[in-house]
């Protein structure tokens, strides 16, 4: 599993994130997977991953705290 840069954003580490996807239920749609779950300190993330033939690419971790804030 392969993070891009633009996944690690928001700062989240590596860890975090696949505490979540190892954790939480997935979502499949037609663009790729999702998980929104607690990370191992309790932090809810949402973590999104697109499948290639050879990889899976996570390109976007980020805290749900971020999203409500408005």
């Amino acid at each position: 599993m392969w993070f891009t840069r633009s996944a690690r954003r928001h700062r989240v580490g590596k860890a975090h994130a696949l505490h979540v996807t190892n954790t939480a239920d997935p979502v499949v749609d037609d663009d790729g997977i999702g998980w929104i779950g607690p990370d191992d300190r309790g932090i809810e993330l949402e973590v999104y991953l697109v499948e290639r033939p050879d990889l899976f690419l996570v390109i976007h971790v980020m805290p749900t705290e971020l999203r409500r804030r408005k």
